[in-house]
């Protein structure tokens, strides 16, 4: 069994911050997986535990269990000939089917394409998040509104690779939030007209990777934002309700967590304990942390603050340390107990989402 151990970050501040945390909460292991998997990935080989593409890089998976007794899962991926940059302007949002959580998943359709012939988000899908509400599929991800951009440019020329790729830092300022709606896993899935969040009032630039929950009539939103109350692109994630799955979402004026920069936020609610999770990527950090709230508006570091470092372990006893292990979601049961963690990997070129079984203590 693997088991997280809690490290302190470089300064002393912030070792205090996440590591001084109340009794209540959970310790949460990721167990070990077959070591066949990383050989899969060296091939770019779909199994068990593994989504993999030898054509595509992939990122970013979502899971929900359906009412057909399967696992569906959305991910995106965009072609590795534009390299790996290109997830800001190639992805495209894809639906994968498995008996199990663990997979294997086989690909079925695109869902969300990179390219559309109308709406706000005409350029990229990416960073897939699916919530379950009245008999609902809401799919929730980023994509570029590229009409905030003011240039002499020819409308076809900004859907260009060379011309997005050439304002790389101005197109990453048009990411926004977007929503899709289908009453099946595999779609029709119908955009909205509009963006679902846009940056305003205490974040700015960026309306990212949003992670939702639905409950009780209402929809809450985590998100990443770059702060208003700071020079540049400093990254903050900012709570959101709405009634609606479309919003408006009414964010509160705080950050779950503001001493360190943030993303790649995942949310649940434990119904037996009576408290959300978020997991989140701090940068700078070697560790994915684990945060958790009984009101959904104050938030502090797990009594466990660590959920898992970045690193995967095998069932021969190794360690696979990937270059990038992030976007991690977690899928639940119907009490909210973690029953599996994704994330996706990047090493020696090559990505993957990975599926890692994980028990609740």
């Amino acid at each position: 069994m693997h088991k997280s151990t809690a490290k302190c970050l470089p300064t002393i501040v912030c070792c205090v911050l996440l590591t001084a945390v109340s009794a209540v909460g959970a310790e949460f292991n990721l167990q070990p997986i077959p070591s066949e998997v990383k050989e899969n990935f060296l091939e770019s080989k779909t199994s068990k535990h593994i989504i993999a593409n030898d054509e595509y890089f992939v990122w970013g998976l979502s899971v929900m269990k359906w009412e057909d007794g399967k696992y569906h899962a959305y991910y995106n991926r965009w072609p590795k000939s534009n390299g790996f940059g290109a997830w800001l302007n190639s992805s495209e949002i894809v639906h994968a089917v498995a008996e199990d959580p663990e997979g294997p998943f086989q690909t079925k359709n695109v869902v969300l394409k990179t390219r559309k012939s109308r709406g706000w988000d005409l350029v990229n899908s990416s960073n897939p998040y699916v919530c379950q509400a009245e008999g609902k599929i809401c799919l929730y991800y980023i994509a570029n509104d590229l009409s905030e951009i003011k240039t002499n440019a020819e409308e076809s020329e900004k859907l260009s690779l060379s011309w997005l790729r050439e304002n790389g830092k101005t197109v990453r300022n048009t990411q926004r939030i977007g929503v899709a709606i289908a009453d099946r896993p595999e779609g029709p899935f119908r955009r909205n007209d509009s963006p679902v969040v846009v940056p305003h009032g205490n974040f700015k630039n960026i309306a990212v990777n949003p992670a939702v929950i639905y409950q009780n009539g209402t929809y809450m939103m985590i998100m990443k934002g770059d702060s208003a109350r700071r020079e540049g692109w400093f990254r903050i994630q900012l709570i959101g309700e709405s009634d609606k799955p479309e919003g408006p979402f009414k964010f509160d004026q705080e950050p779950v967590f503001d001493q360190r920069q943030t993303e790649d936020a995942c949310i649940w609610y434990d119904k037996g304990l009576k408290e959300y999770f978020m997991v989140c990527h701090v940068l700078g950090g070697n560790d994915l942390r684990c945060f958790k709230s009984s009101d959904r508006k104050n938030w502090e570091p797990n009594s466990e603050p660590v959920f898992t470092e970045k690193h995967i372990q095998l069932d021969n006893g190794k360690i696979w340390k990937p270059r990038r292990m992030e976007r991690p979601f977690i899928l639940t049961d119907s009490q909210g107990n973690p029953e599996t963690a994704y994330f996706s990997v990047l090493y020696q070129g090559r990505s993957a989402n990975i599926a890692v079984p994980v028990r609740k203590e």
